[in-house]
């Protein structure tokens, strides 16, 4: 069976006076190249487990070693801000930002993921709204840029720039989700392949179910800790970023589904 991917052609089942362009599935192999051999060839499933999935396990890897290898941290562990205020649950920053062994793992984990996410977005090119998939693939990138702010500034000495280096990722992260669902719905695909209407939907759960209300919290929370010191609300906003942490992950891992039968070929043009 051929691999399948998108092309820009208009089905037959659609007239030339709808507003919808919606891409058609065609053989790859009859899509037109600009050099006769792709430079390299990308699995999607390769892809899709160093550049979404990748990043989730290895967070938690750093979140099991913590609790599992260094429990004196967890009972002694106090914010900068509230030194008197004990929390069970430290922030994800401390594990893949601060403490040793993790940071360093943490790192190489995103020496492997960075690349493969540059990839993302790319799949939904070739669509007819162009000026949201433009905002959408650099919005991607940004939050690509933000998760390594939040590795490299430490919470603990450079608790300014780590919190802004958060807002930056969990705010492009709640934009993608948003024009990635938008971008899904109106590319025709689940017109193509009604398979994919179970998928959709979960993507809709994971983002604005889940996503959405868990990200506005940890804002909430965060500051309302700050004002009171107390440890409930920072317990709230650590739960929240770990559950937030795996949604990121699943919701681009969820490409590997949608994007079935397809394959990243790269041209370099010498």
């Amino acid at each position: 069976m051929d691999e399948q991917c998108f092309s820009g052609k208009m089905p037959d089942f659609l007239s030339k006076s709808d507003a919808i362009a919606v891409p058609s599935v065609v053989p790859i192999s009859a899509v037109a190249h600009p050099l006769p051999f792709p430079t390299a060839n990308f699995r999607l499933r390769t892809l899709c487990l160093i550049g979404a999935l990748l990043p989730g396990v290895g967070c938690y890897f750093c979140l099991f070693y913590t609790f599992l290898f260094q429990s004196d941290k967890i009972r002694n562990f106090t914010s900068t801000n509230c030194p008197d205020v004990v929390s069970r649950f430290p922030p994800v920053s401390y594990s893949i930002g601060v403490w040793q062994p993790q940071k360093t793992f943490w790192l190489f984990i995103l020496f492997l993921h960075v690349p493969a996410r540059l990839f993302f977005g790319i799949y939904k090119s070739r669509s007819w709204y162009d000026k949201m998939v433009y905002v959408h693939v650099r919005l991607i990138l940004v939050e690509m840029l933000g998760l390594i702010a939040i590795s490299i500034f430490d919470i603990h000495d450079q608790f300014v720039l780590h919190a802004l280096a958060y807002f930056v990722w969990i705010a492009s992260f709640n934009f993608n989700m948003l024009f990635n669902t938008i971008l899904h719905h109106h590319s025709g695909i689940r017109q193509l392949r009604k398979s994919l209407d179970p998928l959709f939907f979960f993507k809709c759960v994971l983002c604005y179910a889940i996503a959405y209300p868990l990200s506005v919290s940890t804002g909430f929370t965060y500051f309302v800790f700050l004002f009171t010191c107390n440890s409930l609300f920072y317990t709230l906003f650590s739960l929240a970023e770990y559950v937030v942490v795996g949604t990121n992950c699943l919701f681009y891992f969820l490409m590997i589904w949608e994007m079935n039968g397809c394959k990243l070929e790269l041209y370099v043009k010498r």
